[in-house]
């Protein structure tokens, strides 16, 4: 690779492609696939106070643009990491995605002493975290 500046040497369609297909992901992974799971592992209380984790209806006004404005703000900087480190060091982004899962993992743990929950949230963010690094590993290299 040409020594200079990392950002020149982005492909910024692939960029782009990778930020949509995991931003997309998020949505799928925290609502279709895992959402009833991670919210009841959560103990999900919304802003107008409904439990729902005990399957309470939330009737507050959405927040919604703001959420998710600073999800894909978050993981357009998550690729834009990988699509920086990856063409330099493919095992060198392998190990910023383990180093960051066990981190991710062990903040969990500080934060929930019961095993089940625990179990349920690092298998449910830290799987997400670490399919959405090998996305964008993947679609750096390409």
């Amino acid at each position: 690779m040409e020594a200079g500046c990392p950002l020149i040497q982005i492909s910024w369609l692939w960029y782009a492609v990778g930020v949509v297909a995991v931003y997309a992901l998020g949505a799928l992974w925290y609502t279709v696939l895992f959402g009833k799971k991670w919210i009841k592992a959560v103990n999900y209380i919304c802003v107008c106070g409904a439990d729902l984790s005990n399957g309470e209806k939330c009737t507050c006004k959405p927040r919604f643009p703001w959420e998710m404005l600073f999800q894909l703000i978050s993981t357009a900087i998550l690729g834009l990491m990988y699509f920086i480190v990856t063409p330099f060091s493919v095992p060198l982004a392998v190990l910023i995605a383990i180093a960051v899962s066990a981190w991710n993992k062990s903040m969990l743990k500080f934060q929930i002493a019961e095993w089940k929950r625990f179990t349920t949230l690092a298998l449910i963010d830290v799987g997400y975290f670490v399919v959405a690094s090998i996305v964008f590993i993947i679609l750096a290299t390409l």
